[in-house]
């Protein structure tokens, strides 16, 4: 059976719609695409000429500040900046001793004291010569050192008595690097 003429006619006058997701879609890409724009804008119109006139300014303070200092103290102040750079590199190489005397002072043992003292850096040879009440005095001294942590050899070179009955010996003390650095050392 056919359809009744207004069924017919209110089926053709019904438009067709999109889906909902499609228009929502647009919606939130537009948002974006204008709030991207505005942002832009704002840098490019707001910030960037903001940020050229402090520059700008800073420039002019700059050149104020050299016109007030004449050619050549500008030119003694490199210089002196130059030094302490140089300074402060060497420095920062620099082989720090406190940590040695310190460990010197440590391994001691009382009844010796030093009337020589070499050191050379490079092979870490520490030579120590020294008096002693007795030739006993001699052997633990000797023996504190072997026994010190940061020792690697200890050479035994000269024992001798002199006129006074103290007895007069040479050491020679191969050092570990870390001796020579500032972190503190661990005593017996």
């Amino acid at each position: 059976m056919a359809l009744p003429t207004s069924a017919v006619e209110q089926l053709s006058r019904r438009r067709d719609r999109s889906p909902g997701w499609f228009s929502q879609l647009l919606l939130f890409s537009g948002s974006i695409f204008a709030i991207s724009v505005i942002v832009y804008a704002g840098l490019v119109f707001g910030y960037k000429p903001y940020i050229n006139r402090q520059v700008a300014a800073l420039d002019d303070q700059i050149q104020q500040f050299s016109q007030e200092i004449p050619d050549v103290d500008q030119n003694k102040i490199v210089s002196f900046y130059s030094q302490l750079v140089n300074l402060r590199t060497l420095l920062d190489g620099h082989v720090l001793m406190s940590p040695l005397f310190t460990w010197l002072q440590d391994h001691t043992i009382s009844n010796v004291y030093y009337t020589k003292f070499s050191l050379n850096t490079l092979t870490r040879q520490l030579s120590l010569g020294g008096v002693a009440r007795t030739l006993g005095d001699v052997a633990s001294q000797l023996a504190a050192f072997q026994d010190a942590p940061g020792v690697q050899n200890v050479f035994f070179n000269n024992v001798s008595v002199d006129s006074k009955g103290l007895w007069q010996f040479d050491f020679t003390v191969s050092l570990a690097p870390s001796l020579f650095t500032s972190a503190p050392q661990p005593t017996p």
